[in-house]
């Protein structure tokens, strides 16, 4: 209820970042998911710990492990362009 509005509808990211194509800025263990839903991170990730508790947040992280990878992750790939030679 609280994540989609910032990690979008099936946590593929929107706003925030997506929760399920397997990279974590701040690691992807359980440990350091329940450290950022219970302490928050910088840009833009509130803390929960006040809000939820902690068998609470377990939750999420055990319902956010077990979702599968889409098939197309809405993703950005940075690729330069090659250098126009001029005349």
């Amino acid at each position: 209820m609280n994540c989609d509005g910032c990690h979008g509808g099936g946590g593929t990211g929107w706003a925030g970042p997506s929760l399920v194509d397997g990279r974590w800025r701040y690691g992807g263990s359980d440990g350091a998911l329940f450290q950022s839903i219970y302490y928050g991170r910088p840009r833009g990730m509130p803390a929960y710990g006040g809000i939820m508790s902690p068998g609470a947040i377990w939750k999420v992280i055990a319902y956010i492990q077990a979702q599968p990878v889409p098939a197309t992750v809405p993703t950005q790939s940075w690729i330069a362009e090659p250098a126009q030679k001029s005349h």
